[in-house]
């Protein structure tokens, strides 16, 4: 699964629809699809404050790469419905989640990841009100157990580690943000 808009797949990547031009287009033949990717695309570029949620977990034994890919690809149509962005990635049955969007929306979200018994430990480590999404083109669940530099899957540990130890903090550090993306990207390159 690569990177992908929170879009759908036949939508404009998030790139493409906020440099699209829309003054030339017939107000009459518009349809309903396209009136909702334009709002979608408006709502990623509105200035107003954005709630992000980070929280880890540790997987069960209900929960695999595999099963991690099916929730990904579901989840992806969704969350692009709710105007949910963000990345989750799992190494060795670690997982770390970013949420951004609307906060009833987000917090019903992570309720029913909270009560999911496909993973257990579920503890919200940061959340609160920000200016700009750090995911807005982000909607990518990783775990598939590729090649990835070991380096990085320290650093992931590390971060893991240090996120499991904080409480109460209104944000993920966008060097943070940064670590899963690379890890998530790495493990969205197919294996040779």
């Amino acid at each position: 699964m690569g990177s992908q808009s929170a879009n759908s797949a036949k939508s404009l990547p998030c790139e493409s629809a906020r440099d699209y031009d829309y003054r030339w287009v017939d107000k009459k033949v518009i349809s309903a699809d396209s009136l909702r990717k334009a709002k979608l695309a408006a709502s990623r570029a509105d200035l107003s404050e954005v709630y992000r949620l980070s929280y880890v977990s540790e997987a069960t034994d209900l929960l695999g790469p595999r099963e991690l890919k099916v929730i990904g690809e579901s989840s992806m149509i969704r969350n692009a419905e709710l105007d949910i962005t963000g990345v989750l990635v799992m190494d060795e049955g670690r997982i770390v989640q970013i949420l951004e969007g609307e906060e009833k929306v987000v917090m019903a979200l992570f309720e029913k990841i909270a009560a999911d018994r496909r993973h257990k430990s579920v503890r919200q480590v940061a959340g609160g009100f920000q200016k700009a999404r750090y995911l807005s083109c982000w909607s990518l669940a990783s775990g598939r157990e590729s090649a990835v530099p070991e380096g990085l899957r320290r650093d992931f540990h590390r971060l893991y580690a240090q996120l499991s130890e904080r409480e109460g903090f209104k944000d993920i550090l966008p060097e943070e943000v940064e670590l899963l993306k690379v890890m998530a990207l790495f493990r969205s390159v197919p294996a040779s």
